[in-house]
């Protein structure tokens, strides 16, 4: 019997990749948890549900920023290794990033190398890894950028860089784009700077957005990204990138996507009858003085913000993404179509959330 540990298992791609394994192999699961105790792995047990019930799988837990994080794991039985856990907060700071992401992964690496029977290692990587640059994204290993938007970009090309030169292990490197949604239908179950965008959009509490019209927007949804890192996992080549992501002739422009966006609102009749204007885009330095003078007020609107700030700098850098490697692996996504049924799908359930002004009324 084969066993797969994944970590960060209880994170959003965690889980469903998780799923995956069990709908499509026989693999046991390590389902690996960031812990510092017994009480909080059980804790995480109980949040996973069914997948800490199945009898396949088996919860552990410690924290990838202590000296010894796989100490209790056995890897004598261990033939591949998912690596999800990582802090992906864009406002994350210069040390936090690098105690998990980057050091965290050197550990899993260190643990992965004492694995006699391991066959495959899979580093879940950003497509912005590549940092603030123009140009081609190839599936292969990205230059040192000059420039990151954040931190957590930067520490995904210094963990990519670490396994690049461990040709010890049968590592690949899966980039994801940003999810855009978890299925074709338009659903959202963990939301990002996309979506906080959106809402901030669709309540009338961003009058300017920062970027260039013909930068281009790459996404994809969970089920296609976790279904392509399953397959490209099993009949993928050792020392391989993926960029599972739309390509450059099928992504959206920033232009057209804010057009859908706002679109797919003026459908609704409350958005329509409040007369709430597109957003006009304006150059880095507006927005800092935008952001800058929310944040001097805090409340949800500073929050909401925040997730946008960290990446705004990345809507002023077009990329052309070349996905030939995975694209075998990934269905074609119909983008404009997935962007209005998400919209609509946001405002049907409101982000999860009171509207902003309620929320600051009641705090």
């Amino acid at each position: 019997m084969s066993i797969t540990m994944i970590t960060g298992a209880d994170g959003h791609l965690g889980r469903s990749l998780a799923h995956w394994f069990l709908d499509n192999t026989d693999d046991e699961l390590l389902l690996y948890v960031r812990a510092s105790d017994r009480a909080q792995v059980d804790c995480k047990r109980v949040a996973l549900g069914r997948l800490a019930t199945n009898a396949r799988c088996r919860v552990v837990g410690s924290d990838l920023r202590c000296g010894k994080p796989f100490e209790d794991i056995s890897g004598a039985g261990l033939r591949s290794i998912v690596h999800c856990a990582a802090v992906t907060d864009f406002g994350v700071s210069l040390e936090r990033a690098r105690d998990v992401n980057v050091e965290g992964t050197a550990r899993l690496v260190e643990f992965a190398a004492s694995c006699p029977r391991l066959d495959r290692f899979v580093f879940l990587s950003s497509l912005y890894a590549a940092g603030l640059r123009d140009g081609t994204l190839a599936e292969e290993p990205f230059p040192k950028p000059e420039h990151f938007a954040n931190r957590y970009e930067w520490s995904k090309w210094q963990s990519e860089a670490m396994l690049q030169a461990r040709k010890d292990l049968p590592w690949q490197v899966h980039r994801i784009a940003t999810l855009l949604s978890d299925d074709s239908n338009g659903s959202v179950r963990q939301q990002n700077v996309i979506h906080n965008t959106l809402r901030l959009f669709y309540y009338g509490l961003l009058s300017i957005l920062p970027g260039v019209p013909d930068t281009r927007i790459y996404t994809t949804t969970t089920g296609v990204a976790v279904n392509a890192i399953g397959r490209l996992m099993q009949a993928g080549a050792d020392h391989a990138y993926f960029n599972i992501s739309d390509n450059a002739d099928n992504a959206l422009q920033l232009g057209e996507f804010c057009d859908r966006a706002y679109a797919a609102f003026m459908r609704n009749p409350t958005f329509a009858r409040h007369g709430i204007l597109k957003p006009r885009f304006c150059d880095q330095a507006a927005f800092d003085v935008l952001t800058s003078s929310v944040e001097q007020f805090g409340g949800t609107m500073a929050q909401a913000l925040s997730s946008v700030k960290p990446f705004a700098p990345q809507l002023f850098s077009d990329k052309r993404v070349d996905n030939s490697a995975a694209a075998g692996a990934m269905p074609e996504l119909d983008t404009p179509t997935l962007v209005d049924r998400v919209c609509e799908q946001l405002v049907a359930k409101r982000w999860g959330h009171r509207h902003p002004e309620e929320a600051r009324r009641c705090a």
